[in-house]
């Protein structure tokens, strides 16, 4: 094989399992991005443009067998590599080499028709009568009709063993359904990439060590050290009770038995992560922000109800003959206005909020810090006039008074 020839054949072999377009069926004069500028060179290159295979079922990643040539093994299963479509030949891994390539890694093009695609294990009936387990392969492959998916810019297609090498043993029900409809489908390979994990480095934490539990409850009946500076301290904010047994004290306020408490309302044998749940929680989660929102409809469903209800009370106190713009105010017509001042009543709250987190966030003083900035400025731009003196030169004249 000449160097041009690998050339040529290296820029057209792609590992993509993908269809994007069918440029390789185009003449090499039109073959414009798709190896032109080696495809060129030579008169014939890959095979005759009528000869090249369109809908290409065999693709990178997809399990075979060779059935023709110097590599044919039927029982031998392997791996497609890659494909190029403008000579019809699939790359095969783990074909015997020589010398140096003698190690099984060496990538031999085999023809597109000298390869059979795996379906699968199914099992089998013998001639021992108990049924084996064999890999099935694909002697003749159909495909659906092909369609182009415009958000991923390619075209797919089903693929399906129309015949197999081992008859498989079909239903009753499968036995009326036609050929074409009792196909077995055959799955793409997959595109995903395993995620490689890296090794970790000195400042990262092992696994073991993330997932190794450290903390564990202290039961309220276990002994406390109460020399811990930080029992001390929760003890001193709060004087009444204990924070690992959350049970009321007497204090030396209340040293008469009938001041004191009799009791907790609360089950003391509870841990304390019970009573600090609502502490510990964050308020910002998606279920209590749903929670919020669905009491906010509701509050606002409850108002519009009672402006309604308002204006319906209204028409109904001044009677059927009271007169709104020239005409009389129906239940239709008190609804209406209901919903219409309920409607403003919404803005002008959602205004009074937006002002309240607004004080809330410091914006009064931030107006106010922006008032006293923009009157210094006017100051210094004033005193800047008032003291302002103009150099001599040949052309001022000074003006005269009348």
């Amino acid at each position: 094989m000449s160097r041009l020839r690998a050339a040529r054949e290296h820029a057209a072999t792609t590992k993509s399992t993908l269809t994007r377009d069918f440029k390789h069926l185009l003449s090499p004069t039109k073959l414009h991005g798709y190896a032109s500028s080696v495809l060129v060179r030579e008169p014939r290159p890959g095979v005759r443009q009528h000869d090249r295979i369109k809908h290409w079922n065999i693709v990178p990643g997809d399990k075979v067998r060779i059935i023709n040539g110097p590599y044919a093994d039927k029982n031998a299963v392997r791996e497609v590599a890659s494909v190029n479509k403008l000579t019809n030949k699939v790359y095969v891994k783990g074909l015997p080499g020589k010398g140096r390539r003698a190690t099984g890694a060496h990538l031999k093009p085999e023809h597109y028709s000298n390869v059979q695609l795996l379906v699968g294990k199914y099992e089998v009936p013998s001639t021992s009568g108990a049924p084996t387990v064999e890999n099935v392969w694909a002697t003749r492959l159909s495909t659906s009709k092909p369609f182009f998916i415009r958000k991923h810019g390619t075209w797919i297609w089903n693929r399906y063993a129309a015949a197999t090498s081992v008859v498989l043993p079909t239903s009753d029900t499968a036995a009326d359904v036609p050929a074409r409809k009792n196909r077995i489908r055959i799955p793409w390979p997959s595109t995903k990439k395993e995620a490689k994990t890296p090794k970790p480095g000195s400042y990262d934490t092992l696994p073991e060590d993330a997932l190794a539990i450290t903390w564990s409850p202290i039961h309220p009946s276990a002994p406390v050290d109460f020399s811990s500076l930080e029992h001390l301290y929760i003890r001193h904010l709060h004087p009444t009770q204990s924070f690992f047994n959350p049970q009321p004290r007497q204090t030396s306020e209340a040293n008469d038995l009938e001041e004191a408490e009799t009791g907790p309302d609360f089950d003391t044998s509870a841990p304390i992560e019970h009573f600090l749940a609502a502490e510990l929680s964050n308020p910002h989660s998606r279920t209590k922000k749903q929670k919020r929102w669905q009491e906010r409809l509701a509050a606002q469903a409850a108002l519009k109800e009672e402006f309604i209800k308002r204006e319906m009370q209204r028409a109904r106190r001044t009677g059927p003959g009271t007169e709104l713009g020239g005409r009389r105010i129906t239940p239709r017509d008190a609804r209406r206005i209901g919903t219409w001042k309920w409607q403003n009543a919404l803005v002008k709250m959602k205004a009074e909020e937006r002002q309240r987190r607004s004080v809330a966030r410091g914006g009064e003083e931030a107006r106010k810090r922006r008032q006293e900035r923009s009157a210094r400025k006017l100051r210094r731009q004033a005193e800047r006039l008032q003291t302002l003196v103009l150099a001599k030169e040949k052309n001022q004249v000074v003006p005269k008074l009348a």
